[in-house]
C-alpha cells in the first residue's frame, strides 16, 4: 500500500519554460529609444540633451538588469542605447565645432577679398561681392561698363560708397602701411537655409601725426546653397563699426567710464569757488 502510495505522489519539478523565463527591463526599452533618438544631436545643441539622458539612463539600465538573479533580458538592448547614446554625445558636438570652424575659414577667406579690394582702390569687386551670386556681375575688366551713369547699378554703387566704414578703408588704403586683419569670430546662426556668420577685423592705419592707431568692423556675411549648382555662395550682407567686439566690450565700458570720470572731473573743475 506504501509503495503505491509513493508511486503516485506527483515529482518535485519545474516546468523548462519557466525556468527559463526572465523579464525585460523596461529601463533596456527606453535606454534603447533614446539611444536611436540621440542622433538627432547632430542637428544642434539643443539637442545634445537626448545624448546625455541616453548615457544615464542606459547606465541605469544596465544597473537594473544585474540586481536581479538570474539578471533581467535587456542587456543587449541597454549596450545598443549606450553605444549610440556615447557616440552622439561626442559626435554631435565634435560636428558642430567642426562645422563652425570651417564656416569661419571660408567666411573670412571671402572677407579678406572684400578687404583687399577696398584697400586697392577697386570699390565696384567690393560692392559685388555684397551681392548675391544670381546678381553679381563677373569681376572681370568690363565691370565698369556694368555701372553706367544713371542706372541702377550705378545708385547701388553710390549708396555702397556712402558706409562711412568702406569710404574710410579706401581712403586709408592710399597708404600702403594700412593693413587689416582677423580679429575674431563674433557668431555664427541659421535663417531658414540661409547661414549667417559675423567676425571683427582690426584696421590699422597711420594718421597725421604718424601714429599708429586701430579700428574694429563688424562684417556679417551671408551663405545660402545654390541648389541647382550644387555648391553654396558667399556674399557680405552688412558692414559697421558701431559696437566693438565682444572681446574687447570690457575695455569700452572701462574707457567709457574713465571718460565720465573726467569729464565729471572737469565739470567739478570749472565751477566757480565760494569766494568767487
Amino acid at each position: 500500500m506504501s509503495q503505491e502510495t509513493a508511486r503516485a505522489a506527483p515529482p518535485d519539478t519545474v516546468v523548462p519554460e519557466a525556468a527559463a523565463y526572465r523579464p525585460l527591463s523596461a529601463a533596456a526599452v527606453v535606454a534603447w529609444v533614446l539611444g536611436v533618438l540621440s542622433l538627432s544631436a547632430f542637428l544642434g545643441p539643443a539637442l545634445w540633451v537626448v545624448a546625455l539622458a541616453g548615457v544615464i539612463v542606459s547606465l541605469w539600465a544596465w544597473i537594473r538588469i544585474h540586481q536581479f538573479e538570474p539578471p533581467l533580458t535587456g542587456r543587449t538592448a541597454a549596450l545598443i542605447g549606450l553605444g549610440l547614446s556615447v557616440f552622439c554625445l561626442v559626435g554631435g558636438p565634435s560636428h558642430w565645432m567642426l562645422r563652425r570652424y570651417l564656416l569661419n575659414q571660408e567666411a573670412q577667406k571671402f572677407a579678406m577679398l572684400f578687404f583687399d579690394y577696398l584697400l586697392h582702390d577697386q570699390p565696384h569687386k567690393a560692392h559685388q561681392l555684397s551681392r548675391s551670386a544670381f546678381d553679381r556681375a563677373p569681376l572681370d575688366e568690363h565691370l565698369w561698363e556694368k555701372y553706367p551713369p544713371d542706372s541702377t547699378a550705378r545708385k547701388d554703387l553710390e549708396a555702397f560708397l556712402e558706409r562711412k566704414e568702406v569710404r574710410a578703408i579706401i581712403l586709408l588704403g592710399k597708404d600702403p602701411r594700412t593693413k587689416i586683419r582677423f580679429f575674431d569670430n563674433e557668431g555664427v546662426w541659421r535663417e531658414d537655409t540661409l547661414i549667417k556668420v559675423a567676425q571683427s577685423y582690426a584696421v590699422t592705419y597711420f594718421d597725421a601725426n604718424n601714429v599708429k592707431r586701430t579700428f574694429f568692423v563688424t562684417v556679417i556675411l551671408n551663405r545660402y546653397p545654390l541648389r541647382t549648382a550644387k555648391i553654396s555662395d558667399w556674399y557680405v550682407s552688412d558692414i559697421s563699426s558701431y559696437k566693438p567686439p565682444h572681446a574687447l566690450e570690457h575695455l569700452q565700458k572701462a574707457w567709457e567710464k574713465a571718460q565720465r570720470e573726467k569729464e565729471k572731473t572737469r565739470a567739478l573743475g570749472e565751477m566757480p569757488s565760494p569766494e568767487e
